[in-house]
C-alpha cells in the first residue's frame, strides 16, 4: 500500500497561505481584417479562480540606449495540481500582488498535489 506524505486535504485548510486568485489564459488566435493572426487570450477551461500565492524571486534592470526597463520573476504557487498548463499559457492573477503574468517554467510537486508556476510580469 502507498502511502502520500500530504493528505490532500492539508491544502484545503491552509485558505491563508492562498490570499489570491489565479486564472489560466491561452492564447486561441484571432485572424484580423488583414489575414493576421491576433493574440485572443481566453480562459482555459477548467482553470479559473485557482487559489494562489505569489512571491518575488528576483529580477533585473536592463539598460539600453534608448530606454531602461526591469524583468520582474515571481513564483506562483497554486493550491492544487494543474497538469495541463504549458509555458504557452499565462496567469492572470487578482489579490495580493495582481497583473498578469507570463508562465516561464511549470513545476510539479514530487507527488503530484501541487503546481509552481515561474513566471515574468507583463507590463
Amino acid at each position: 500500500m502507498t502511502r502520500t506524505i500530504v493528505d490532500p486535504r492539508l491544502l484545503e485548510t491552509m485558505a491563508d497561505y492562498f490570499p489570491s486568485l489565479c486564472t489560466i489564459q491561452e492564447d486561441v488566435g484571432i485572424e484580423d481584417a488583414h489575414g493576421m493572426i491576433a493574440e485572443d487570450w481566453q480562459t482555459f477551461a477548467g482553470h479559473a479562480d485557482i487559489p494562489c500565492a505569489v512571491a518575488a524571486t528576483g529580477g533585473q534592470e536592463v539598460k539600453q540606449t534608448d530606454q531602461t526597463y526591469v524583468v520582474a520573476n515571481f513564483k506562483v504557487a497554486l493550491r492544487g495540481f494543474y497538469e495541463t498548463i504549458t509555458e504557452k499559457m499565462r496567469a492572470v492573477v487578482t489579490g495580493a500582488n495582481a497583473g498578469t503574468y507570463d508562465i516561464l517554467l511549470v513545476e510539479s510537486s514530487s507527488h503530484s498535489r501541487a503546481t509552481r508556476l515561474m513566471v515574468n510580469e507583463v507590463e
